[in-house]
């Protein structure tokens, strides 16, 4: 039994360009039905691969600042998309990140064990 193998489409795109596949056999070796999805896909995934290289290259401090900015538009994003123009949406964030940095630190606190016993030594006082 003959098992039918599917191309990625970087390996398709490879073969069409270098080998002169035609494009209906690079499709049906992909599994596509048009070039332009087949170039889609392979578009989506070099971005894909391209942020995950930089994101295995970001310091510790950047990875720790891009949560931060993701938390700020977690907490803060239907303000920013409401009353703040695209164009200041950097500067809303930078004026922003203080706050959500000092309300993660206060979770945190907030759920750690040393605090909770101290606050119910206190009221047991």
């Amino acid at each position: 039994m003959i098992k039918q193998q599917v191309m990625s489409p970087a390996v398709a795109l490879y073969h069409w360009r270098e080998n002169g596949m035609s494009i209906e056999k690079v499709l049906s070796q992909t599994c596509f039905t048009s070039i332009g999805e087949l170039y889609q896909t392979f578009d989506d995934d070099m971005k894909n691969e391209q942020a995950a290289v930089a994101e295995r290259m970001m310091s510790p401090d950047e990875r720790q600042r891009e949560e931060d900015v993701d938390a700020t538009w977690v907490d803060f994003g239907d303000y920013l998309r409401e009353f703040v123009p695209p164009s200041e949406y950097q500067d809303e964030i930078e004026r922003l990140l203080p706050l959500t940095k000092t309300t993660r630190q206060i979770k945190a606190a907030a759920m750690s064990r040393p605090f909770r016993d101290a606050v119910r030594r206190r009221k047991a006082q």
